[in-house]
């Protein structure tokens, strides 16, 4: 058996936890925050047969897609003399989106 971890934009959770559902997999979801954007995620937990983890690793892959967003660099504090004329912030284009899947060994399983 194995301890899926798997980190996942807030926007692509609803129908990916619907999905592992309806495929009987049941989902223990946390709210969790960071990564570069300091943006909220989800963050599933799923104990998985051995045999079922390329299966379920494919739906959320499905899942989660990847997209673009621009952010703003944060302006130069005030007190900034280095480029006196520069603008204050700048559009970014940042790649948000995908999934982090942690797999992990489980030595023992209890339910009680």
């Amino acid at each position: 058996m194995k301890m899926l971890l798997a980190i996942v934009h807030n926007e692509d959770a609803p129908l990916l936890i619907n999905e592992l559902n309806e495929k009987k997999y049941f989902v223990t979801k946390l709210a969790t925050t960071g990564g570069f954007l300091k943006k909220g995620n989800t963050t599933l937990l799923l104990g998985i047969e051995d045999e079922k983890v390329d299966e379920v690793c494919d739906i959320i892959k499905q899942h989660s897609g990847k997209r673009q967003q621009i952010m703003y660099t944060p302006p130069a504090p005030s007190n900034c003399n280095v480029y006196p004329n520069a603008v204050s912030s700048v559009p970014v284009n940042v790649e948000v989106g995908g999934a982090t899947i942690f797999i992990m060994p489980v030595d023992d399983f209890r339910k009680v």
